[in-house]
């Protein structure tokens, strides 16, 4: 960027600036940070989101922002770590690397990472770490053989890592999600060998206690997983997300294009519906739930993966649902899909845009 162009850069960041001091709107937060976006500061493009979702929660405009941010910090990190690790390879950079790649959803380039590191080192750590690779493409793929080897890769972890809780803690998040409760028992006795008296693993163990007489042999449960592609735990409507998501707002934001005929949000037993009312709504959230469940078991038997994205075209017009880590959400319009409708879609499941689809 030449001179005269960071000086209007610059200036245009200060406009924007004080057309946010006088109207802290979602429009001007949005503004703000593409103003930073021009410039390639991606510290502050984040900070102006933060601040704007705080006072805008589920705002889909400051949350694509922030993703996209987000995504082009990691991706810099990435290219400085691969250079470091030429210079000076060290267990830090090895680590952090890693750690970025399963961020990113690579995990299979995560696990190759820490399949080098052990082969040059033979640091346990690095076992553990292709250990929690592997795992990661089992919880999103939910195939057989994925979450076996990182089961078995984990307890090799635990022999090179005798104190370390990690590797067992592994084993048992894989046992406990499909229902081996006789493997999770084990593993949570060995946790409590090494921290006796944790309270939440004490908690833990009388959980898995409770559900032991319905466990099921590892390998037994693991082929049921990948059949149903469903964990024990997927219908916990507890589990983390955003303290300023608010899925309503979002909801009603895309009710008021004339050419949506319904958008719908699911999580759990939770089904929010926008447009059909009464008997129809919950007839549409019903079908939504019934495309979720087929489109993740054809993906999974056709060895696709777990899909983010389905579109059907057809008379009707156009059906796109996005799954992601907050849920699943989608949209029946007429004409094809729009692309603000995917990325506001893709801000309530929580799935960054990508371009696969199921």
């Amino acid at each position: 960027m030449n001179l005269f162009a960071r000086f209007t850069s610059r200036r245009r960041i200060r406009k924007a600036v004080q057309r946010l001091g006088l109207d802290p709107s979602a429009q001007n937060y949005a503004t703000l940070a593409r103003e930073h976006v021009v410039v390639g500061n991606m510290t502050e493009v984040l900070r102006v989101c933060t601040e704007g979702l705080e006072t805008h929660p589920g705002n889909a405009e400051l949350a694509r922002l922030s993703q996209r941010a987000r995504r082009l910090m990691l991706k810099g990190r990435l290219r400085v770590l691969q250079r470091d690790l030429l210079i000076s390879p060290r267990r830090a950079l090895w680590r952090e690397l890693i750690e970025l790649y399963i961020e990113s959803e690579q995990s299979e380039r995560a696990e190759e990472v820490a399949q080098d590191w052990y082969a040059k080192t033979k640091d346990g750590e690095a076992m553990f770490y292709r250990a929690r690779a592997r795992g990661e493409l089992f919880f999103t793929n939910r195939r057989a053989k994925d979450g076996r080897l990182a089961f078995d890769l984990s307890e090799q972890a635990a022999q090179e890592l005798r104190t370390d809780p990690r590797p067992l803690q592994l084993q048992f998040e894989i046992a406990r999600r499909v229902g081996a409760w006789h493997d999770a028992r084990t593993a949570i006795a060995r946790l409590l060998e090494l921290m006796p008296g944790n309270p939440d693993l004490e908690l833990r163990f009388r959980a898995v206690q409770s559900n032991y007489a319905h466990s099921k042999p590892l390998d037994r449960a693991l082929a049921i997983i990948e059949r149903t592609g469903e964990f024990v735990d997927d219908l916990d409507e507890d589990s983390t997300m955003p303290e300023n998501f608010a899925v309503r707002p979002i909801l009603q934001q895309l009710g008021l294009d004339p050419n949506v005929r319904a958008a719908a949000y699911i999580r759990g037993s939770t089904a929010l519906v926008q447009g059909p009312h009464g008997p129809t709504a919950d007839r549409t959230a019903r079908t939504m739930r019934e495309v979720l469940k087929a489109s993740r078991n054809a993906a999974r038997r056709m060895g696709l993966g777990m899909p983010s994205e389905v579109i059907a075209e057809g008379d009707f017009g156009s059906l796109m649902v996005s799954l992601g880590e907050y849920g699943n959400s989608s949209i029946w319009c007429d004409g094809p899909v729009k692309k603000a409708h995917r990325e506001v879609l893709a801000t309530m499941s929580g799935m960054a845009v990508k371009g696969s689809t199921a």
